[in-house]
């Protein structure tokens, strides 16, 4: 297929992707420009000493927390975890189990006292919420604590995620999204 051939597949591809579909490409798209960014050295390259920022101190504080930072942890989980809630989480109910196992083998001082965890956590359904609400903080060098609180009924969820598992949690937001996306791009094909 030649190049212009190449653009227009492209073109209808997007151009017929739902609302909902264009808000969970482009949100994933941009965490993994992030991830790029990071993998191909940004902020020690010559591109970047050139850049000018509209603030000057933000190029110096990007070179203090680097790009992988809290900030970008909790912006790739809310793009994973909280925007594609009921699109995603339902059409993948078995790998969303599967990262549920995954939390429930590696969080550690677990706390809740919600009557739908009985019997079983929903160690998803309260991270997910923890970040929504930005009720998630980082112990350095430690874990990701996350909390989830609902004052009507007085029940709380409280899990803590090493730092060492995060990478892992998020890679496997990440399989189910690039399935997500293969999937809509093979609806956009066939169209």
């Amino acid at each position: 297929m030649d190049n212009v051939s190449q653009q227009r597949a492209r073109k209808k591809m997007t151009t017929e992707f739902t609302q909902e579909d264009n808000l969970i490409l482009q949100s994933y798209i941009t965490v993994s420009l992030l991830v790029e960014l990071k993998n191909n050295d940004l902020l020690t390259s010559a591109y970047f000493e050139g850049m000018t920022f509209g603030a000057p101190w933000i190029k110096d504080q990007l070179r203090s927390i680097c790009v992988d930072n809290q900030g970008c942890a909790m912006m790739s989980l809310y793009a994973m975890l909280v925007l594609p809630r009921e699109i995603v989480q339902n059409a993948y109910s078995a790998e969303y189990d599967a990262i549920n196992d995954f939390l429930r083998v590696h969080t550690k001082n677990t706390t809740t006292n919600y009557r739908s965890d009985n019997p079983t956590t929903n160690y998803l359904r309260h991270i997910r919420n923890a970040v929504a609400h930005a009720r998630s903080t980082f112990r350095p060098n430690d874990a990701v604590v996350f909390t989830d609180e609902n004052t009507r009924t007085n029940e709380s969820f409280s899990t803590e995620l090493p730092l060492a598992h995060l990478g892992e949690f998020v890679h496997r937001l990440q399989s189910v999204h690039v399935a997500y996306i293969q999937t809509m791009q093979q609806r956009g094909e066939s169209s």
